[in-house]
């Protein structure tokens, strides 16, 4: 069975603090884009700046 991503387009994430330091812990963004790649979910967050980068599921939560 497919399970639906776990945030939508556009929605406003923050990345984990437990995620390296070139995935920008603990910054906030939203999401621009999405892919499955194996097993896993990558997500492309843009940040205030305009820099966008890709970060697995797991390295997200929802904005507090």
């Amino acid at each position: 069975m497919i399970t639906p991503f776990k945030y939508d387009w556009g929605q406003e994430v923050q990345v984990a603090a437990t995620a390296p330091l070139n995935m920008h812990p603990g910054q906030a963004g939203s999401v621009c884009g999405m892919r499955e790649s194996n097993a896993s979910r990558l997500y492309l967050i843009e940040f205030s700046d305009g820099q966008a980068i890709e970060i697995p599921e797991d390295f997200l939560e929802p904005e507090p």
